[in-house]
């Protein structure tokens, strides 16, 4: 095994000991006992705790990304393309719940810790929609507006419907939710 392949294993193993105990209880000592390696061979691929959580992190946004924009480069028109950046999103963070729950209640501790993390997210996001407005704009099939505002508005409202459609989930059937709410986003609620 191949140093990136021996660090691409202890960040898939810590990813597994963060979502079962949490970052404040997992230890150095933990993820070097369960990667069945030494310590010194922990800190030889990571400096400390952080630098793992951080490495767990990126591989979970790197995957998401990916998965985000394979999906819409499957769709031919914006419209299907907002929808599954939507759908994608919602599906990916109901993956994630359990784990995002096990770290839910340390959030705010680390909060300064990832909100950059958070903040690249959100640019992604925010380009993503970008460009599918842009070639709605360019087909004639959205009117012309500000993209970058839209793509911005549209994100940070999308944000606060992630906690209800994946912590709360069996309220409301998400797929349903999600096809009611676009022809109210394309086409406005007025008659």
């Amino acid at each position: 095994m191949d140093k990136d392949e021996k660090r691409e294993a202890i960040v898939e193993k810590s990813s597994e000991m963060f979502a079962r105990y949490g970052y404040k209880k997992t230890t150095m000592d933990d993820i070097a006992n369960a990667c069945h390696i030494g310590k010194a061979t922990l800190y030889y691929y990571f400096k400390n705790k952080e630098d793992v959580f951080r490495s767990v992190m990126n591989r979970e946004i790197e995957i998401f990304k990916e998965k985000m924009l394979d999906a819409i480069s499957k769709e031919k028109i914006p419209q299907d393309k907002f929808r599954i950046y939507v759908m994608t999103k919602i599906n990916r963070i109901k993956e994630l719940v359990n784990y995002y729950t096990t770290i839910k209640d340390e959030y705010l501790e680390q909060y300064a810790f990832i909100e950059q993390e958070r903040r690249d997210f959100t640019n992604f996001e925010i380009q993503t929609l970008k460009n599918i407005l842009d070639e709605g704009i360019t087909k004639g099939i959205f009117k012309n507006t500000d993209t970058k505002i839209t793509a911005i508005v549209l994100v940070h409202a999308l944000k606060g419907l992630e906690y209800p459609w994946t912590v709360e989930q069996d309220m409301i059937d998400i797929e349903k939710a999600v096809d009611l709410m676009l022809p109210i986003l394309f086409k406005g609620i007025e008659r």
